[in-house]
């Protein structure tokens, strides 16, 4: 007889791979069999956030350790280790990251040769340099660049990426950047570079020729660099790019109408804009960038004023229908005010929306929600209300509006608000998860 105890173990690790979070050790508690099953899958993602550093203590009293001592101390289970991401360090004192976490990581990380992402967002990098070298299939690297010129050395050796993302990158690093890229130029396929005072049109001339098989850029908040000399280089030196992100600042000169910049990608698919200044130049220089993509699946609009309503004008060239050649499958309009009747003219020019990322207007939810109603392939809907934006506490979602929203709407499965996740797996069920704000 067959029981889920003498199940290949190969079946049960396919099985296992559905489940995640807190489930995956309930189950681990099961039986050894199962504890074997669910190894793989329970180390295979490593994770250390705010939660976790505030609970930190190295010997574990009165609150946790980390889950780098764990592999430190059960080397056996670092091959399993694919993805290490953290988010946050304890700290000791106010500028000093507790020392132990720092030796706990380093060793960690030195053992787990399988490695192939790997994300860093607090200052620490510096401590961890030594331990990441010679990981053979380490493909994503996101990290907090602020190295200095031999740092930045030691990071060059990482040849095997394919993704790369700079946050707040110092000139060592921006410097060394179009050397490194020498040698990841027959692998390199995404770039970010986020917060730099360095990056410029001529850094982007110089470093753009030497990665062909980019296919991702994204130069976010980098005040020297313009939006214009970001989209020169890029539809000169990486034509064949499909995702793009840049930012659109207050000292932008003043557009010329006979000389508006536009976006040349053929490829192109997912465009996202970070626009920094809130006036009517703004409006047509936005307008001047969308008004030629017509093959977009993707595009994210994120404002820096929170109160800011959608223009109008800008709101008209999105999709327009009578020259689209790919439809529109997921918008987001971040940190700005989308009144009801913008919602309804994009549910009318977007008739093939599967994502929505935009405020709910929890007060006027019934209104809303007709005017979502005829997007009949919407199956998610994202709240990116800021709960801080308001005076006074902001309405929440409740289970009525979650209901009522799901039988308007015929193929609505998903919707997140509040840092909760609603879902239906038929028209009368509803279930609520909630989420861990990461980072």
């Amino acid at each position: 007889m067959v029981t889920a105890d003498n199940l290949n173990l190969d079946v049960l690790e396919l099985i296992f791979a559905f489940i995640s979070g807190n489930d995956l050790v309930a189950i681990s508690s099961v039986s050894k069999s199962f504890l074997a099953g669910v190894i793989p899958c329970l180390y295979a993602t490593v994770s250390f956030t705010a939660k976790h550093a505030k609970r930190y203590r190295p010997e574990g009293l009165g609150g946790m350790i980390s889950p780098f001592l764990t592999l430190r101390n059960h080397p056996d289970l670092a091959v399993h280790v694919r993805h290490i991401d953290i988010h946050c360090a304890p700290f000791i004192a106010v500028g000093q990251v507790h020392p132990k976490f720092l030796s706990e990581t380093a060793d960690a990380l030195r053992i787990c040769k399988n490695l192939t992402s790997f994300v860093c967002g607090p200052r620490i990098l510096p401590a961890l340099l030594g331990s990441l070298q010679g990981k053979e299939r380490l493909q994503d690297l996101h990290i907090y660049a602020a190295l200095t010129t031999t740092q930045g050395e030691m990071l060059q050796k990482i040849t095997t990426l394919h993704s790369l993302t700079l946050d707040y990158p110092t000139w060592n690093v921006v410097d060394s950047l179009t050397r490194w890229a020498r040698s990841l130029q027959l692998t390199l396929l995404h770039l970010t570079i986020f917060m730099s005072q360095e990056v410029n049109g001529i850094f982007l001339e110089a470093l753009l020729p030497l990665l062909p098989r980019l296919r991702g850029l994204h130069v976010i908040g980098c005040p020297k660099a313009l939006h214009t000399v970001v989209i020169k280089a890029a539809t000169t030196h990486t034509p064949s790019l499909k995702e793009f992100s840049f930012t659109v600042f207050e000292n932008t000169p003043s557009p010329n109408l006979f000389c508006l910049p536009a976006i040349t990608l053929p490829s192109l698919r997912h465009l996202a804009i970070d626009v920094r200044p809130t006036s009517d130049v703004t409006a047509v220089t936005l307008a001047s960038l969308l008004v030629s993509l017509t093959s977009l699946s993707t595009l994210v609009l994120k404002f820096a004023d929170n109160q800011l309503p959608i223009w109008s004008s800008v709101i008209d060239l999105i999709a327009p229908p009578s020259a689209v050649t790919v439809p529109l499958k997921r918008l987001a309009l971040m940190d700005c005010a989308v009144s009801t009747d913008i919602v309804g003219k994009l549910s009318s020019r977007c008739k093939e929306l599967e994502v929505l990322e935009v405020p709910l207007p929890i007060k006027e939810i019934q209104a809303f929600t007709t005017a979502i109603s005829s997007l009949k392939e919407l199956h998610t809907l994202i709240d990116v209300g800021d709960a801080h934006a308001s005076h006074g506490p902001r309405a929440t979602l409740a289970r009525n509006d979650v209901r009522y929203m799901m039988q308007a709407c015929a193929n609505l499965k998903t919707i997140v608000s509040d840092g909760r996740m609603w879902t239906v797996s038929s028209r009368i069920l509803l279930w609520c998860h909630p989420l861990e704000v990461m980072h």
